[in-house]
């Protein structure tokens, strides 16, 4: 008899800091068949899932899968809407050998502080102790020692940006038949530092040479992984900050171990980790001085992938003040301007407010005269390593032009990690000089072959790399960066 497994997932990163309860409406719900319809050849975690499910044999039976942009903690009717769908929904597939889920790992939700742990307790508390849970986790989770206690396997991804998504799907699905014949018997161990690391990209530098130190871990063939999570340190939780998870095959001691030397080396490189960000006004300076062409200026302080509203101005502002030309800035949230360019039609002027309308902390709206050169439907496929092969649908969108700099406008709140989005507008980020990103890293994987600089903009966003300037409730203390004599 072939494995039945049931697949299906719940992700959200959730910016405790904004104030904006993510909704219902906010999540993009698929359901039943429509599960793997949409990630069927598409470099997701359920794409690798299908995929690996395929090469095995397995029957697949899907249940529900809901994604939502990265915000402010789910409400309690979104939260309970969805989970206890999922749940009902594996009990409809059962009897089962296993379930893996795609989660995040720094999910938070009015009624649940660590959603991956509920949704854990949950699915374990319905299929039993013999049945497999395998689940995928983001580089940023928040982890907690009591997954380990529910779940049978736990692979997260190794690179930021997440460009490995779709083996780490392959990952969890691998291991289930080593579960069930005993091949491996997982001895899973979380080790949490207290750290709250800033995001940093694993394509080059300290972060690159941990994950080397990782990788090198599982050439031990008791170790199944090894992983440095770095944590999402927007979200004041017990459960914030940079941890490292281990399984190890029937020794509880090496998964221990080893996860403690990997913390060891991440506690002692921690100056080391994490983008300095420059002023807004610098780093546009630099980039104005920058020799080789294009190099990319990017908005860290209102990344609307890490929950930030997507429509703040200081780095926009900071361009046009520096009288930028021969430039881009993907994007900026705003639906009142998109609307106000639809009214108006392509190769109009129009007087716009733009950005700004979410709240004080990241700018005032900016006042300028702007030229409408494209209108689009916000239809793209992605192109980038990250889901690449999927559909991405933001609504209306427009291309203006404020003095020399292309502004691509969202109704939608969305982030720039893809240049699909940008060639929609009809821009080719090799013929600029400058690039403004809302983004701070995921951008690298579809754009870092392009790029020959960037510079990080630390504004006073939701985002900001000055970790104290947000009132932190709940997280453990001491921890560093926040005390300077924290120990581990």
């Amino acid at each position: 008899m072939p494995l039945r497994i049931a697949i299906g997932g719940i992700e959200h990163e959730t910016n405790t800091f904004n104030m904006c309860d993510a909704q219902l409406v906010d999540f993009d719900i698929n359901r039943a068949n429509a599960v793997i319809d949409r990630n069927q050849g598409v470099r997701s975690y359920l794409g690798g899932m299908l995929d690996a499910a395929a090469a095995i044999g397995a029957t697949v039976i899907p249940t529900i899968n809901a994604v939502a942009m990265p915000a402010g903690v789910i409400s309690d009717h979104a939260y309970l809407t969805i989970v206890e769908e999922l749940v009902a929904e594996i009990k409809n597939a059962m009897p089962v050998d296993a379930v893996a889920l795609a989660l995040h790992g720094a999910g938070v939700a009015r009624c649940a502080l660590n959603i991956e742990v509920d949704i854990c307790q949950r699915v374990r508390k319905l299929v039993g102790s013999n049945v497999k849970i395998v689940v995928t986790l983001d580089l940023h989770g928040n982890l907690s020692p009591k997954l380990s206690t529910l779940v049978d396997g736990a692979f997260g991804t190794h690179h930021h940006p997440h460009v490995d998504e779709f083996e780490r799907g392959q990952d969890a699905i691998n291991l289930i038949p080593r579960l069930l014949d005993g091949t491996i018997t997982p001895m899973m161990h979380v080790e949490k530092l207290p750290f709250l690391m800033t995001p940093a990209t694993t394509m080059y530098g300290t972060a690159a040479d941990l994950n080397a130190l990782c990788r090198s871990a599982e050439e031990d063939p008791e170790i199944v992984s090894c992983t440095f999570f770095h944590g999402f340190p927007f979200a004041d939780t017990p459960d914030a900050g940079a941890s490292v998870l281990t399984i190890a095959n029937g020794d509880a001691d090496k998964a221990r171990a080893v996860a403690e030397r990997v913390a060891r080396q991440i506690w002692n490189s921690r100056r080391e980790l994490g983008a300095k960000g420059l002023s807004p006004e610098e780093a546009v300076r630099r980039a104005l001085r920058s020799k080789d062409w294009p190099v990319a200026v990017l908005d860290g302080g209102d990344d609307p992938g890490g929950g930030c509203p997507g429509d703040g101005t200081f780095l926009l502002r900071a361009m046009i003040e520096a009288g930028v030309s021969n430039a881009c800035f993907a994007v900026m949230y705003d639906s009142s301007v998109v609307m106000q360019a639809y009214e108006a039609g392509i190769g109009s002027t129009i007087e716009i407010e733009l950005g700004g309308k979410t709240d004080t902390r990241h700018g005032a709206p900016v006042a300028a005269k702007a030229y409408i050169k494209t209108l689009t439907d916000g239809r793209y496929v992605r192109q980038s390593p990250m889901g690449r092969g999927s559909w991405e649908s933001l609504g209306r969108t427009v291309r203006l032009q404020i003095g020399g700099i292309d502004v691509i406008v969202l109704s939608q709140r969305d982030a720039p990690s893809d240049p699909g989005l940008l060639l929609l507008h009809g821009i080719d980020v090799s013929r600029y000089r400058i690039i403004g990103l809302k983004s701070t890293n995921h951008w690298r994987a579809g754009f870092a072959g392009l790029i020959k600089a960037d510079y990080l903009a630390d504004s006073p966003g939701l985002m900001s790399r000055n970790l104290t300037s947000f009132c932190y409730h709940m997280v453990r203390r001491p921890i560093w960066p926040l005390e300077k004599n924290a120990t581990y």
